[in-house]
């Protein structure tokens, strides 16, 4: 991507080109700034040993040579019935205070979208907020539907000072009457039995033990194709401490992988992963053996979250899980929106990657493995 200079005024020139290593402390201050934890070896996991990436997938805008704004995205390769095609997630944009309400956002991301669209990637897609989602439409993103997070509430009190985006995006309201009246009625967990299962816990990502569950039972949407260098870079993430749960009936079964970290002043834990994907009914005893034992260790945290089919919905329910695409909790979340871009020039007119639509939810088949850095 040559850079481009838009000039209206001489207060409004801004530059945008793509990144270069020069841009990187930057970069890091820039993101400090806005989302906070920034770091050089954050910057380093995510944007330059992405196995799915051989450069740094990130735009940039500069003033008078200054960077003053970044459009990064994460590159996935994705599964796609049969195939496996480039696609980006996109995230983290962000604008320098003095130069917001510019239209940066917009054409940041506008360039974005042309740069992604010359080379051979399928398509975009990310879970943007209520700020940022007006932006993307603009820019011919489609909203496909919500996607639905469980959560279990073990303190409102920690939730009570405000709201917190992510998987804490329950809210303020987790202390109101309604709220405390589906902890108090909370279905207590109830997981444990005699099936010969038992569960080993890991500090350290068994990627390789990871990958062949996985392979196990891949699903059939639209998902990242789990290798197991894949899973040795995902779960590498210095924002979070990862712990992997795998379930043995003689060899692997199943397997979970937590990431915890405080959040807005919560201590947070995602079930960030759960493998195998799909076939798992016949798991069930397994991912309760899971599940359970996670929520036992996890009682120190406010909130526990998950998004996903693998874990039968069923375990979720008797651990006390409850889905925020229902009442009560459909009141007091925010939706987990998915907005895919059409990309590549393979038939989009019809949005469609290998005779996949990309617009109806049940072909997508994403956990937070996917939705973002968690």
């Amino acid at each position: 991507m040559a850079q481009s200079v838009e000039t209206g005024g001489q207060a409004d020139r801004y530059a945008f080109r793509l990144f270069e290593p020069l841009d990187e402390a930057a970069f890091i201050s820039l993101y400090d700034e806005t989302f906070g934890d920034g770091s050089e070896e954050w910057f380093e996991w995510k944007y330059t040993e992405n196995p799915a990436a051989g450069y740094v997938p990130i735009v940039v805008a500069t003033h008078d040579g200054e960077l003053v704004g970044a459009r990064p995205c994460v590159p996935f390769r994705m599964r796609v019935g049969d195939r496996t095609v480039e696609a980006i997630r996109f995230g983290d944009t962000m604008v320098h205070p003095d130069h917001r309400r510019r239209g940066l956002f917009t054409r940041m991301t506008q360039r974005t979208v042309e740069y992604y669209a010359a080379l051979d990637t399928a398509f975009g897609f990310n879970h943007p907020n209520e700020n940022s989602l007006p932006g993307y439409r603009t820019l011919g993103g489609r909203v496909i539907g919500r996607f639905p997070v469980a959560y279990r509430v073990q303190n409102p009190a920690a939730l009570a000072d405000g709201r917190v985006d992510g998987p804490a995006a329950v809210g303020v309201s987790a202390t109101t009457p309604l709220a405390r009246a589906y902890l108090d009625g909370r279905a207590r967990l109830s997981l444990s039995s005699d099936s010969g299962i038992s569960v080993t816990r890991h500090a350290t990502t068994p990627a390789e033990t990871l990958a062949a569950l996985y392979e196990a039972g891949p699903p059939a949407g639209i998902h990242a194709e789990r290798t197991p260098e894949f899973y040795a870079w995902r779960f590498r993430n210095p924002q979070w401490e990862y712990r992997t749960y795998v379930a043995h009936a003689e060899g692997p079964v199943a397997g979970i992988v937590t990431g915890t970290r405080r959040i807005d002043g919560a201590t947070v834990t995602t079930l960030a992963e759960a493998v195998p994907m799909a076939g798992t009914d016949d798991r069930r005893d397994a991912f309760a053996a899971l599940v359970g034992r996670i929520v036992e260790d996890a009682d120190d945290a406010d909130l526990l979250a998950y998004s996903g089919r693998a874990i039968p919905e069923g375990i979720l329910a008797a651990a006390g899980f409850r889905r925020d695409d229902r009442p009560p909790l459909s009141w007091l979340a925010r939706p987990n929106l998915l907005v895919a871009h059409e990309l590549g020039d393979e038939a989009f007119s019809e949005w469609k990657v290998n005779g996949v639509s990309l617009l109806e939810p049940e072909n997508w088949s994403l956990s937070f493995c996917e939705q973002d850095a968690r």
